[in-house]
């Protein structure tokens, strides 16, 4: 049996974060070719804007939000742009993500912080 309330892809908004390389900018891609809306999200604004005329050049839906997904006010950022561009989003790919190496004892608690932040 099938949701009535979910949307096909083509109706969809959709906000991808970490969408400048990656797994992010593969699924943007496939996302903004199947007719999703697309809000690119990563800290790389030069990336983002390169990658937003591409896709639009093949016909895409697609705006950008340059951000870092770890601080709260970006995300209210993020939030009100999918709101302006495609009247909200049906679903948001949290795909950004960092990495800290090193013995847990000599690593800084700002660097496990960050990871935290970003990552969840």
């Amino acid at each position: 049996m099938s949701n009535p309330d979910l949307r096909l892809l083509h109706q969809q908004g959709i906000v991808i974060t970490g969408a400048s390389s990656g797994i992010g900018l593969v699924t943007a891609r496939m996302a903004a070719r199947a007719g999703a809306g697309v809000l690119l999200v990563a800290r790389n604004e030069e990336a983002l804007r390169q990658i937003t005329a591409e896709l639009r050049a093949d016909g895409a839906r697609v705006h950008y939000v340059a951000a870092d997904v770890s601080r709260r006010e970006d995300h209210e950022r993020i939030a009100r742009t999918a709101m302006g561009r495609f009247g909200g989003f049906d679903s948001w790919v949290n795909n950004a993500s960092v990495g800290t190496g090193g013995e847990l004892d000599k690593v800084t608690i700002e660097d496990h912080r960050r990871v935290l932040d970003v990552n969840y």
